[in-house]
């Protein structure tokens, strides 16, 4: 699903740019286990773009693939990263343009929780990663969607939502394993982890 007129306020400004590039880029150095030098990166859901230029200034990704929904979120992103190693498109996470094995991490600045089939987004995640491959999340739980804030000013499917282990259980159907603990970070906002392929 698009986000509404107040989730792009919320996910396109300074303050969130700031937050992506110091706090997150941090949480991901650290889940990753150091930088992603010289690793063809997937981003899925680029927005305007913030999340592709985090993934090569803070972790020194070689190249950067990445995809919108949103044909407005990859012009941004094709301005603010024009010259920079990244190929950018519209597309769907549930049928992601790449082939097989294609790339060494997959990264989700919090995009999955707004697919209504969530399942099969992961199942696409997975098929594009090589064996060994990274998947790097940070995504919003279902008490979280359900609380009358998120209800009443963001659009988010409201059927069938993920809590953690519901999210890490079914990255584990398709072959992809928690490398550490679940974090919950911004009191409780969001949740944060690492899975590999197998």
């Amino acid at each position: 699903m698009k986000l509404n007129a107040i989730e792009r306020a919320a996910m396109n400004n300074p303050i969130r740019a700031a937050h992506q590039h110091h706090r997150e880029a941090a949480w991901f150095h650290r889940l990753a286990g150091g930088n992603l030098a010289g690793q063809n990166v997937l981003e899925v859901g680029c927005g305007r773009g913030v999340g592709a230029e985090v993934l090569l200034d803070r972790l020194h990704a070689n190249h950067v693939t990445a995809f919108d929904l949103d044909d407005t979120m990859v012009e941004l992103a094709r301005q603010r990263l024009h010259q920079r190693p990244v190929s950018l498109s519209v597309g769907d996470i549930c049928d992601i343009q790449q082939p097989a094995a294609s790339h060494d991490t997959a990264v989700d600045f919090g995009i999955i929780h707004h697919v209504p089939h969530w399942q099969q987004a992961i199942a696409e995640i997975a098929r594009v990663l090589r064996p060994d491959g990274l998947l790097l999340f940070e995504e919003v739980p279902r008490h979280i969607l359900d609380t009358w804030t998120f209800r009443k000013f963001t659009v988010h499917p409201r059927e069938n939502r993920f809590e953690p282990n519901e999210f890490t259980a079914e990255l584990s159907r398709h072959g992809l394993h928690g490398t550490a603990r679940i974090e919950h970070h911004l009191g409780g906002l969001i949740f944060i982890g690492a899975a590999r392929k197998s």
